[in-house]
């Protein structure tokens, strides 16, 4: 072996290297045949045809899509010079550098070395060439590529030693090329995956606020004690439970308008003013626990709308009278304003 042994060097520490750097599992086979070209054979008789028949076989391995190795066989052809039979045959070895060109072509370019047997009238020798080419190959399918691939050999058959002087013979030394076209065969390729985009998720939009328009009642009888305006605190209590009720409820840019009733037991003035008293005596209770004051209004009614119409129309007795409407003494609370659904709570009227 020689100086011309490098190239084969260079193209193992390449393919090696590559290896390491981005592997992936992309590796073919495949053969084809075309035409050989001996560019200086005629130096040693006139006359001769320069072309033969070349048929190559090779195994590579794509690293990624621009960086490749392949392993092959080449045989260049047969000529006859003056009766005499030459020819070249042996491996290639070789580093792929390709372009894509799109999704279905691409080009390369190659680099390596032919380690070649030559067969002559002086024997036989073996020996290395330096390996360039060029080809275009295009994708048939995730398996089956067709490609055409032009090839250069620099002085295949050198070889001094064989130049016997005196011999009447001289070994023949040529620069090859070969342009072939080739069926190769990708068993473990498939399509690189395109990538999806994710889809666009829309968040629903929060639900529509609802409006909030519920009456709460409490029984003036609990809260006062009869003819007055005063808490008592049992009253205190239950208005501890109405103002959680209101909390509850979550109005948002609500109103609270606390109204007053009474009985119809004493004159008009006394139970409109005792109604309108009850009245700020519970808003000022709410505010006092939270309720903004400029949004709680009072609203005393005396002794209208009576829950108890006429059912006790026909009872003389004081005391009796006053039981029977006791229904009529009451305080109600409007809560108006608007509410998210998602945030409120199912409440329930307290009791009467």
């Amino acid at each position: 072996m020689n100086i011309r042994l490098k190239p084969v060097w260079i193209a193992l520490a390449l393919a090696t290297s590559a290896a390491q750097a981005a592997p992936v599992h992309d590796w073919y086979v495949g053969a084809g045949g075309g035409w050989a070209f001996a560019h200086d054979i005629d130096d040693f008789s006139q006359g001769v045809g320069k072309d033969a028949t070349a048929i190559n076989a090779f195994v590579g391995y794509n690293y990624n899509e621009n960086l490749g190795a392949e392993l092959g066989y080449l045989s260049t052809g047969d000529w006859d010079i003056a009766g005499q039979d030459f020819n070249s045959k042996g491996a290639t070895l070789s580093v792929i550098g390709r372009l894509p060109l799109g999704d279905i072509f691409s080009v390369f370019a190659e680099g390596g070395g032919y380690l070649y047997h030559v067969d002559s009238v002086n024997g036989g020798d073996d020996n290395l060439a330096p390996l360039a080419g060029l080809g275009l190959t295009a994708r048939l399918s995730d398996w089956v590529d067709i490609q055409t691939r032009y090839r250069y050999m620099v002085r295949v058959g050198d070889d001094p030693d064989n130049d016997k002087v005196g011999s009447g013979t001289k070994r023949w030394v040529s620069d090859i090329s070969t342009a072939t076209i080739e069926l190769v065969l990708h068993p473990n390729r498939t399509v690189a995956a395109v990538p999806v985009a994710a889809p666009l998720v829309v968040a629903p939009p929060p639900p529509a606020p609802e409006p909030v328009d519920q009456t709460f009642n409490l029984s003036s009888d609990v809260l006062f004690a009869f003819g007055k305006a005063e808490l008592k605190p049992e009253g205190m209590q239950a208005l501890d439970a109405l103002y959680q009720q209101i909390v509850d409820v979550k109005p948002k840019d609500g109103n609270a308008m606390v109204m007053g009733y009474t009985d119809r037991i004493g004159s008009d003035a006394n139970n409109q003013a005792l109604s309108e008293a009850r009245a700020s005596t519970v808003a000022n209770f709410l505010i006092g626990k939270g309720l903004p004051a400029d949004k709680v209004s009072i609203q005393g009614n005396g002794e209208s709308n009576p829950v108890t119409g006429t059912q006790c129309d026909a009872i003389k007795a004081r005391a009796a009278l006053i039981d029977c409407l006791a229904p009529d003494r009451r305080v109600e609370i409007r809560v108006t304003g608007v509410s998210n659904p998602a945030e409120s709570a199912p409440t329930e009227q307290p009791a009467q």
